[in-house]
């Protein structure tokens, strides 16, 4: 009975682990402001593109190598889109 209690205890675990960006990307839509972005998705990101604060694009990476981009145009979300290291 411990042995299954471990077993359920290590796979709730690693399904959480999977899905911490999920949940967040759940809640993205277009036209927020990259504040609201970055409240839902958290601070650790990287600016890979930018004009000016009003149109730049952010990226978070994940633990499975997963790129998340992000495109403000104007001050607000236009686009997001993932990319994949292989």
């Amino acid at each position: 009975m411990k042995r299954l209690l471990f077993i359920i205890a290590i796979a709730a675990m690693l399904t959480s682990c999977g899905t911490a960006y999920n949940d967040s990307l759940k809640k993205i839509e277009l036209g927020m402001t990259p504040e609201q972005v970055v409240s839902l998705m958290g601070d650790k990101y990287t600016v890979v593109a930018q004009k000016d604060y009003s149109n730049q694009t952010i990226e978070y990476r994940d633990r499975y190598k997963n790129n998340w981009y992000f495109v403000f145009v104007d001050g607000h979300l236009n686009k997001w889109y993932k990319e994949t290291d292989e």
